[in-house]
């Protein structure tokens, strides 16, 4: 059967994120959040009255957030700086279209949930561990974060599960070369994942009880593109994997049997960064971009949509809710 396609012709709120990452939807209060990442930034929208709020934590200890998570039991969020693992209060209540950033202050975990990168993959200033990319909570609330190293290529980044009490599992050491999307399949046998520079969706098996994978394979590769690689991802109710396209202006849907389903095009957004399904009937796709002065200024005035918030309602699809961090 041939691809389906649908062009998004305008963004859903032109806000020109510098790199926009990291959505989330909070189904209790029924609010967006996403981050710009080299701004230190945490945006979060009100889809029913179009307001938003942005939250500035270029004064905190640490710089740039690079992925977020809702917390079961307290407000606010868990989310990586460059190199540290912080809390985050609650957002600020949207309340304006246009809104003003309001400073806020971000804090380490303390005592023994403190979590840095090690040293030892970040000493090397030229070909080592660079920062903190995306993140994301398995079904018992342990928080898989990954690295990107200094020189892709050379694969120096890493893949760990953090669990609330605080204690750290490498997963993956020094085969990674940008860590991007994570999510499981509705019955939690399934991981995939995305290292941005093999250009492809990995799956593995996926041992909930244990938080362990193993069986690494090739889900989906970037064949049919033209351009670009995968980045972030969300699910589906169906298992199927939605991922963005940073470089070829798209999300595209795979089936849970890896078939190509679906591609949303943005064209005047050419770096697609992340996607999240939310809304009331959990069918809204929400998607962040990135602006081409990331990579190529000269890129600017053909895709000036790059770096705004992009909408789609997906009818007959159901998106799940990402997992929270158990604490």
């Amino acid at each position: 059967m041939p691809v389906k396609q649908i062009t998004i012709d305008e963004p859903l709120v032109a806000c020109q994120n510098q790199l926009g990452e990291g959505c989330l939807w909070d189904a209790a209060t029924k609010l967006l959040h996403w981050v710009d990442i080299k701004r230190t930034q945490i945006h979060t929208l009100d889809p029913k009255t179009g307001n938003r709020s942005i939250d500035d934590y270029s004064g905190s200890f640490d710089t740039m957030i690079t992925s977020l998570t809702l917390r079961k039991d307290q407000p606010g969020f868990i989310g990586t700086h460059t190199t540290h693992l912080a809390t985050f209060p609650a957002a600020t209540t949207p309340t304006t279209p246009n809104p003003t950033p309001v400073k806020r202050q971000s804090s380490p975990l303390p005592g023994n949930k403190h979590f840095a990168i090690p040293e030892k993959y970040t000493q090397d200033k030229k070909d080592g561990t660079d920062r903190f990319n995306d993140g994301a909570c398995d079904a018992l609330g342990r928080f898989w974060i990954g690295t990107m190293g200094r020189r892709f290529e050379h694969r120096k980044g890493q893949l760990f599960r953090y669990d609330p009490d605080g204690e750290v599992t490498t997963v993956l050491e020094n085969v990674v070369g940008c860590s991007n999307g994570i999510g499981w399949s509705p019955d939690n046998k399934i991981m995939y994942y995305i290292d941005s520079p093999r250009k492809t969706i990995l799956a593995f098996d996926f041992d909930l009880e244990a938080g362990s994978i193993s069986n690494e394979r090739v889900f989906a590769t970037s064949e049919a593109f033209e351009a670009g690689v995968f980045d972030g991802l969300c699910m589906d109710a169906e298992g199927a994997v939605w991922a963005a396209r940073w470089g070829s202006s798209r999300v595209v849907r795979y089936l849970p049997d890896g078939t190509l389903d679906m591609e949303i095009i943005m064209p005047k957004a050419l770096n697609v960064t992340c996607c999240i399904f939310g809304g009331e009937d959990m069918q809204d796709l929400y998607i962040t971009t990135a602006s081409c002065g990331e990579t190529d200024e000269s890129l600017i005035s053909k895709y000036p949509q790059g770096g705004d918030l992009f909408h789609v309602k997906i009818d007959g699809v159901r998106g799940v809710e990402r997992f929270k961090f158990a604490a």
